[in-house]
């Protein structure tokens, strides 16, 4: 049993042998990765310890191909940098434990995730403008951290300032290739609008989160957010990328204009000038949010085939191909089609 295995595992690492795992379970979402919560209690100098974790494993198939080293890592170096992420633990790069990789991390209580909760709950009607400023300071620290004095450089930088739209443009195009089960016209002619269109060079590189969005942010409900989660498409790259993420409309969860349902987007934009030091151009956020839409369809592709070839039974990741139409539909509409 997972438990039991569980057990054995944080016996060995924290060097006891009382350790007992209770109320585990999985939790919803994380199409990347399987997100496992416990309890665990054991005996340490005579006292009896209990603490919440949380353990990320890799799946037998994913949305997205990731290195979970590279996020344990990440999240390991922004600890006391401002930005709130849980505490990392243990990273086991190898399945000899429980059958994957995977990696455990402190867990938050107290907190929400789910968008429809956070955005539908009265609870947090009253705090939602303190989440929106929390939100887009949290982004505005990430984008100011130094990730070279942090000892990010292994993320790799683009050649320069002008290569960003284009490195993302050459990634996402890749999966597009090795991952397309039929033709994808509309998904090949936003490649070509792109490599034709390319943004204006980022104003700094930056550390990109590449996925900050309601929904991957623990919030509690006097407004504070306590962890930015799921870092696995993290690289260095251009800040305007994660602006133009949180706008698209896929995250604007009310089906309205407001980003993330939190904020109007044009108070987004003055909030980060202010907090950042950036400018918001908009042909920036034009590329990288039509960039953006053409990412989160090619995210859709990767589960997509992973249904089809049998490597997973979730019948999300069977749905997902069925979403792309609709960001087609952006996509033409950014392009002026």
């Amino acid at each position: 049993m997972l438990q039991e295995r569980i057990e054995e595992y944080l016996s060995a690492k924290i060097g006891a042998d009382s350790v007992a795992v209770s109320h585990l379970q999985r939790i919803p979402g994380g199409a990347s990765r399987e997100t496992w919560s416990f309890d665990a209690t054991w005996r340490e100098n005579g006292n009896e310890v209990e603490r919440g974790f949380v353990l990320r494993r890799d799946p037998d198939a994913s949305l997205l191909e990731t290195e979970r080293d590279l996020e344990f890592r990440v999240m390991d170096a922004l600890a006391g940098h401002g930005v709130p992420v849980p505490k990392m633990y243990w990273l086991e790069s190898e399945g000899a434990f429980l059958d994957r990789p995977f990696f455990v991390m402190e867990r938050i209580d107290g907190c929400e995730t789910s968008p429809t909760k956070v955005l539908m709950d009265p609870r947090f009607f009253v705090v939602r403008a303190l989440l929106a400023e929390r939100f887009v300071a949290i982004l505005a620290c990430i984008h100011s951290l130094d990730w070279r004095a942090s000892g990010l450089d292994f993320l790799g930088a683009p050649a320069d300032e002008a290569g960003c739209g284009l490195m993302e443009i050459e990634k996402w195009e890749g999966v597009v290739d090795r991952d397309a089960l039929e033709p994808q016209p509309v998904l090949r002619a936003a490649f070509r609008w792109m490599r034709r269109h390319p943004p204006p060079p980022a104003q700094r590189i930056v550390l990109v989160h590449a996925d900050y969005r309601t929904g991957n942010f623990l919030c509690d409900s006097e407004g504070a957010i306590r962890g930015i989660l799921d870092w696995e498409m993290v690289h260095l790259g251009d800040p305007m990328e994660d602006v133009a993420w949180a706008c698209i409309r896929p995250w604007r969860w009310l089906g309205d204009e407001s980003i993330g349902g939190l904020i109007e987007r044009e108070q987004f934009y003055k909030r980060y000038e202010k907090a950042s030091g950036f400018t918001v151009a908009p042909e920036a956020i034009r590329f990288w949010e039509l960039l953006g839409n053409a990412k989160l369809a090619a995210i859709f592709l990767t589960g997509a085939r992973s249904f089809c070839e049998g490597r997973t039974r979730s019948p999300m990741m069977a749905f997902l191909g069925r979403n792309i139409a609709r960001l087609e539909l952006e996509i033409m509409d950014l392009m002026g089609v």
